[in-house]
């Protein structure tokens, strides 16, 4: 990997000609000052942009290492964008970084905004002086990223309350302090973001398999109780998801062996959902036998795939 010696650019300023910004704004004139703001500070690539699919094609199409948005639009969704993008569901860099605009926004707004993963919020208006502030910030002082169930990006804590496990944190690359010291450019800036996006998927696929024993846990019991006509659709949802998600995620992992089983809890997830009220009596009795066999198989040596292979087995022997 190349390292990035940040004493190099704080001796000097930033020269951000290469950096690929996209300002993203409903608002013409917001786009406007932003742009004029930052071309000060040495800003050259500048793409200005009104609709948030217009992000979603340049993030696609690899053209953004800073991404300036307001967080709401008349049409599409940036908070579920910028999700996709940490998630990596969008584009080849997860790490591009990100600042979120909003208005006046209520306290419910602010923590979905949080959740996104974006790196930072500005409120509007928005002053010159804050503005630049922040992008500098951003390229010295970037928080390191975390991954849980429900998250990846900057961390959001400031310390680790007595109790509490201790969550990885990973200093991830940062397309804007690269390009401000002339190395994002050829092949080995994207081999490191895609071995620390390696990293953070593999931490999810660990997350999403403990999500998994912990929603079969709530759901089941609801079906006993017969509370599940009004409680389960949430957790459902969310374990229909999350099963999709870790299937998605398992491919050339050390975790491979283990997809046969996800792809089985995946298909009993479908079928309950067809009938959510009712479901078949079987599937209700298989969901905690393979939220127990995927715990068994990630808490055993990854490489051993006999070991998956038999609770594969095993569960299929009694799904005939």
């Amino acid at each position: 990997m190349d390292s990035c010696d940040w004493t190099t650019i704080s001796m000097a300023k930033p020269n951000f000609e290469t950096t690929r910004l996209v300002v993203a704004d409903p608002g013409g004139q917001i786009r406007d000052e932003i742009r004029s703001v930052l071309h000060h500070e040495g800003f050259r690539d500048i793409a200005l942009v009104e609709k948030v699919a217009e992000v979603e094609d340049l993030v696609a199409q690899g053209q953004v290492d800073l991404l300036i948005a307001d967080y709401e639009f008349p049409r599409g969704d940036m908070s579920d964008l910028v999700r996709r993008i940490r998630h990596h569901e969008v584009g080849d860099n997860p790490f591009i970084v990100i600042i979120m605009m909003a208005h006046d926004p209520e306290k419910e707004e602010i923590m979905r905004i949080i959740d996104t993963g974006s790196d930072d919020l500005i409120l509007k208006p928005i002053t010159a002086g804050a503005l630049v502030k922040r992008v500098n910030f951003l390229v010295s002082q970037r928080k390191d990223f975390v991954v849980t169930a429900d998250y990846i990006g900057p961390t959001r804590r400031t310390g680790t309350r007595e109790g509490e496990s201790v969550i990885q944190e990973l200093e991830v690359p940062n397309p804007v302090k690269r390009s401000a010291l002339g190395q994002t450019t050829g092949s080995n800036f994207q081999k490191e973001i895609d071995e620390f996006a390696g990293i953070i998927n593999e931490q999810k696929v660990e997350r999403n398999a403990f999500q998994i024993s912990f929603l079969v846990d709530t759901i089941v019991p609801l079906y006993v109780d017969g509370r599940a006509i009004s409680d389960t659709k949430m957790q459902l949802d969310r374990l229909k998801y999350v099963s999709e998600d870790i299937g998605r995620r398992m491919k050339d992992t050390k975790y491979d062996n283990v997809s046969e089983l996800c792809t089985s809890i995946l298909d009993v997830v479908n079928n309950i959902c067809k009938k959510p009220k009712k479901p078949e009596k079987k599937d209700l009795q298989l969901l905690p036998k393979l939220a127990q066999a995927i715990d068994v198989a990630f808490s055993a040596d990854p490489g051993d795939a006999d070991i998956a292979q038999s609770i594969s087995d095993s569960v299929r022997r009694r799904d005939t």
